[in-house]
């Protein structure tokens, strides 16, 4: 159990660590996890070892390595990413001439990956690759929020308040429960200048690892006000909904056992 807690801990100081280039003290850490100042510093001496976090001789300070983003990349790279979801959001980036974003969910996050930009459509891997999407205030997170049960989503909300990211409108969870209940209804969500200024998204669950479980991704269509309109977002939908059924049904991992599960039976 201690090593099982040392590696979660540890994992979560990385996570603490990304967003901030110029560096987190040890004390920051230690508050941040609930531990200790020395459990803290063991277990970013560990990381220092090992090469994915550095401490800033002058300062103190502890910041991630770019051999973590490599590591990213390569799992990436790994999956086939550019084999499974890029013909679905060129295709979906194209007709509609906006930004397309996928995002795969954890347990307790979800995080933007690879983009699809209007008519310059080549796949891409996102600037804020790995960020985490506030979840109350982005059309992906709603979206992914919608297949949750209820407690899941209360513990996703709560943990909401770690990421290094907010939203222009704060949390009203009564509301938010209700909305939800419409996304399913609907099965897309939407945003209307809650996280940016000016910009308004809708976006839908990818569920890879079958329709009755819990979103494996989602992917999202994001563009100016002035012309994501509701009205818009209407005729857009139909569009969205097809590209996340096409994921899902080549989102890795879930389908290959999918199939080997039909072969065996």
């Amino acid at each position: 159990m201690a090593l099982a807690n040392d590696v979660a801990n540890a994992m979560r100081a990385l996570e603490l660590l990304v967003p901030h280039p110029e560096g987190s003290r040890v004390s920051e850490i230690a508050e941040h996890l609930h531990i200790n100042k020395a459990i803290a510093h063991r277990l970013l001496a560990a990381l220092v070892e090992v090469d994915y976090v550095k401490q800033d001789p002058r300062t103190s300070a502890y910041f991630a390595t770019h051999r973590l983003g490599a590591l990213g990349l390569r799992q990436l790279s790994s999956s086939g990413v550019d084999a499974w979801a890029q013909q679905a959001l060129d295709s979906l980036a194209a007709d509609c001439e906006e930004l397309v974003r996928l995002a795969v969910a954890t347990h307790d996050s979800l995080q933007w990956i690879a983009k699809a930009q209007g008519s310059n459509s080549s796949l891409r891997i996102d600037p804020v690759m790995g960020q985490d999407a506030v979840p109350h205030a982005t059309a992906s997170g709603k979206a992914w929020l919608s297949t949750l049960p209820p407690e899941r989503v209360a513990a996703v909300l709560d943990r909401e308040a770690e990421l290094s990211t907010t939203a222009r409108l704060p949390l009203d969870r009564a509301a938010l429960l209700v909305e939800l209940e419409e996304v399913r209804r609907r099965r897309y969500a939407t945003t209307f200048e809650e996280m940016d200024a000016g910009i308004n998204a809708l976006a839908a669950p990818i569920f890879g690892a079958g329709s009755d479980q819990e979103a494996t991704g989602t992917i999202s269509i994001a563009g100016p006000s002035v012309r994501m309109t509701s009205a818009r977002m209407a005729e857009l939908s139909p569009l969205l909904l097809a590209a996340a059924e096409s994921i899902s049904s080549s989102w890795p991992s879930y389908a290959y056992l999918a199939a080997a599960e039909k072969l065996t039976a």
